[in-house]
C-alpha cells in the first residue's frame, strides 16, 4: 500500500548578526519546530543557545573542504538536506544576518530549485542595520542623506570603479555601509581621496554588532585609514561613512568608545 509522506519547504533563516533578541518571529517559531538545522557560518549558530532545541543540530565546517566553497552550497550540507526532505523532515537552514543581502558565495536557493526542493526564505536583520538602530545613527534622512548605499569590499582591486563612483555618492550626502572592508580601509580612503573626499569625512565603525562584545568607535576618514587593529575573532565590522553620519546612542553595556590604539577590544 503506498504510504504519503508529508513534506515541508526547507526554511532558510536569517539569524541576524547574534543577538536572539532580533530574530523575526517566524524564524524564531521555525526553529523551535525544526528538525533537523544546519549551518556552516560560526555566527548563525550563537542563537540556538537560547533555544531548548529537539532538533538535531549540524555544523558543517566549509572551511576543512576548501574544494566544496563553490557557487553552492557543499555537497554534505545538500545531501542532508535532501534526505531530510525527502523523509519529511522540517529543515531548517541557518544563514547569518540578512538571507538576501550579501548571501556569500554558497548559493542555497539555486542548488536547491535543481534539486527540486521547495524552500522559504525567512528575512533576517543584517549587521548594518542592527548597528544602525543600536547606535541610533543619522544615515538617511529627508533632505539631507536621501540614499544609503551597502557595499561589500573584501576585494578591492576590481572594485575601484565601483569604489570611485561611490565617492561620488558621498558628495552628493549618500551614507556607504561598508562590510568586509576593515583590510582594505586605506586604499578605499585612498581612492576615496582621490575623488575629493575630505579627510574629514565622519567615520563610524561597529565590530561585532549584536553580540556581547561588541565595540565601536566615531572618527573620519584621516584617523581610520588603516583599519582597526583587531584579531579575527574581533570581526565583523562595518563602517558608516556620510557627511551627516553621526552618533544618536550610546548602548548601556559600551559607554566609552574604544581607542585606536587599542589591540585587545572587548
Amino acid at each position: 500500500m503506498f504510504e504519503f509522506t508529508q513534506k515541508y519547504p526547507v526554511a532558510i533563516v536569517g539569524t541576524g548578526p547574534g543577538d536572539p533578541d532580533l530574530l523575526t518571529v517566524k524564524a524564531a517559531r521555525l526553529i523551535q519546530e525544526a528538525e533537523l538545522i544546519v549551518y556552516d557560518c560560526p555566527p548563525a549558530g550563537l542563537v540556538l543557545e537560547h533555544f531548548n532545541l529537539s532538533a538535531k543540530v549540524v555544523y558543517i565546517d566549509r572551511r576543512a573542504n576548501a574544494a566544496e566553497q563553490t557557487s553552492s552550497p557543499g555537497e554534505t550540507l545538500l545531501n542532508l538536506i535532501q534526505e531530510n526532505y525527502m523523509n519529511g523532515k522540517k529543515v531548517v537552514r541557518l544563514k547569518v544576518g540578512d538571507p538576501m543581502l550579501f548571501g556569500g558565495e554558497l548559493n542555497d536557493y539555486a542548488a536547491l530549485s535543481k534539486m527540486n526542493i521547495p524552500f522559504e526564505v525567512v528575512a533576517g536583520i543584517s549587521a548594518g542595520t542592527a548597528a544602525a538602530c543600536s547606535y541610533a545613527l543619522s544615515i538617511s534622512a529627508k533632505g539631507e542623506s536621501d540614499a544609503v548605499t551597502h557595499l561589500i569590499v573584501n576585494e578591492v582591486g576590481e572594485n575601484l570603479p565601483l569604489l570611485r563612483d561611490a565617492a561620488r555618492w558621498l558628495q552628493h550626502g549618500t551614507t556607504l555601509v561598508l562590510y568586509m572592508a576593515n583590510p582594505h580601509l586605506e586604499k578605499i580612503f585612498q581612492c576615496f581621496a582621490e575623488e575629493g573626499i575630505p579627510e574629514d569625512m565622519p567615520v563610524v565603525a561597529v565590530g561585532k554588532a549584536g553580540w556581547p562584545d561588541e565595540f565601536y568607535i566615531s572618527s573620519n576618514m584621516k584617523h581610520l585609514k588603516y583599519g582597526l587593529p583587531v584579531s579575527e575573532g574581533q570581526s565583523p565590522i562595518v563602517y558608516f561613512l556620510g557627511k551627516f553620519v553621526s552618533l544618536g546612542n550610546l548602548p548601556k553595556a559600551r559607554l566609552e568608545p574604544i581607542s585606536l590604539r587599542d589591540t585587545n577590544i572587548g
